[in-house]
């Protein structure tokens, strides 16, 4: 533990000796809607951080009988290290590389005349993404900045957090500055999860409200979307903060709720970024 503090240490004081670079860091962990800037070619940056998703239920059986009983679950789930590596190999395109490593907690109980507990806890590197993202257009009058992002996810983990082939998935970003210190931004994304017996198509959609506090500080808003083939759409907003440590350092924190059936009902992420 202390040797990976050290590290982390050392790590931002080698970071921020580059803080001469002319560009401005961008993180894209930790928030949902991406931004539209690329690294500068011939830049890495490099972007670590933490995903957490809360949920409880409790549901009553046979209510009104004297053989009522409840049942209440907790579901945990955790992205303890997110670990991105993004490089930009052209001025307008940049190559993205991330792996996830996940743990998942589940704890079941009863109070029926069968009264039992169980708790599972799953534990697990997620599948490889590798991808670009590239800048279509700069933002001009009217026209909003765009940009595309084309990713492939590359089976890897155990059996829990496991797809069985290569699955593509897509991003379009827009982002628009609406005056001095405030922008708007929105994506939509659609993508497969290939399995054994079938493919799971899904969509999803962010939009947000962008804020520079002061030149250190940003602040932001967003509301966005999960749609998965058969299911109940999952829909959430949240809020968070940014910090620039440095030109080339950024930390972002985010907190927020579900706000449908399928949803969480909390969650939280936090990141940061350092480009060389």
């Amino acid at each position: 533990m202390k040797t990976a503090i050290l590290f982390l240490i050392l790590f931002i004081s080698i970071a921020c000796s580059y803080s001469q670079n002319d560009s401005v860091i961008s993180v894209d962990l930790s928030k949902v809607t991406l931004s539209t800037d690329i690294i500068p070619q011939w830049n890495i940056q490099i972007e670590v951080g933490g995903t957490s998703n809360y949920s409880e239920d409790s549901k009553t059986y046979l209510e009104g009988t004297s053989w009522e009983y409840y049942v209440r679950s907790n579901h945990l789930m955790l992205d303890l290290t997110s670990l991105a590596f993004r490089v930009g190999i052209f001025k307008n395109i940049e190559f993205r590389l991330a792996v996830v490593f996940k743990q998942e907690f589940h704890y079941v109980c009863s109070s029926s005349l069968l009264v039992y507990s169980q708790r599972e806890g799953n534990y697990a590197g997620g599948p490889i993404e590798a991808g670009v993202k590239i800048k279509l257009l700069e933002e001009k009058k009217i026209i909003p900045s765009t940009a595309i992002k084309a990713d492939v996810f590359i089976p890897a983990g155990n059996f829990y957090f496991h797809m069985d082939y290569v699955s593509p998935v897509f991003r379009l970003m827009l982002q628009k500055n609406i005056s001095k210190n405030f922008s708007v931004g929105a994506n939509a994304g659609y993508g497969w999860n290939v399995y054994d017996y079938y493919t799971d198509k899904y969509g999803s959609y962010s939009v947000s409200l962008n804020a520079n506090v002061s030149k250190k500080v940003g602040a932001f808003a967003e509301a966005f979307s999960y749609f998965r083939h058969r299911r109940t759409p999952d829909h959430r907003i949240g809020a968070g903060l940014s910090y620039r440590l440095a030109r080339n350092v950024m930390a972002v924190v985010q907190g927020g709720f579900g706000i449908s059936e399928r949803a969480p009902d909390i969650f939280g992420s936090g990141g940061i970024g350092f480009m060389f």
